[in-house]
């Protein structure tokens, strides 16, 4: 009975410490989502947030999705370092969802990684990162507004 009441301690002490460290990493992700929701739904009007993404390459970009009060779809990009803001129509873009249908119809992979929007030379673009068949990791950069490839680097 004593030594059960000291393994099922030990069990506890462990599943404490795994909690822990799970939120202490994921408290500046956090942080940093909660503050740039605060500031794209000033810059951009938005009523309502639906998707933060981090971008990360020559500079970090933290980017919002979210809409207006009529109901438009609008991104607002972040830049990490200098926190200069840019708002962007999805009129005659290509959003996350068109990104998403069009790289599963074009590309033949197992699984997608994340899909993050961000500025590459002041130009937004998607940054898209997929694990293939055979289980190696491909990266591309696809245009905003064409949707058209702009990098890749395959077979990592």
């Amino acid at each position: 009975m004593h030594k059960r009441n000291i393994v099922l301690g030990i069990v506890v002490i462990l599943v404490l410490l795994v909690f822990s460290g799970y939120k202490i990493a994921t408290t500046p992700r956090n942080t940093l989502e909660k503050q740039s929701i605060t500031i794209s739904k000033k810059a951009a009007h938005l009523t309502t947030t639906t998707d933060f993404m981090i971008y990360h390459r020559a500079q970090t970009y933290y980017s919002v999705a979210g809409y207006t009060q009529d109901n438009q779809l609008k991104y607002v990009v972040i830049n990490g370092k200098s926190g200069k803001i840019k708002v962007l129509s999805t009129k005659k873009a290509y959003t996350k969802a068109k990104i998403t249908k069009l790289v599963t119809k074009k590309y033949h992979f197992a699984k997608i990684y994340g899909i993050d929007l961000g500025l590459r030379q002041g130009q937004p673009v998607w940054e898209v990162a997929t694990k293939t068949a055979a289980g190696k990791l491909d990266y591309r950069l696809l245009d905003y507004y064409t949707g058209k490839t702009i990098e890749q680097i395959e077979n990592l």
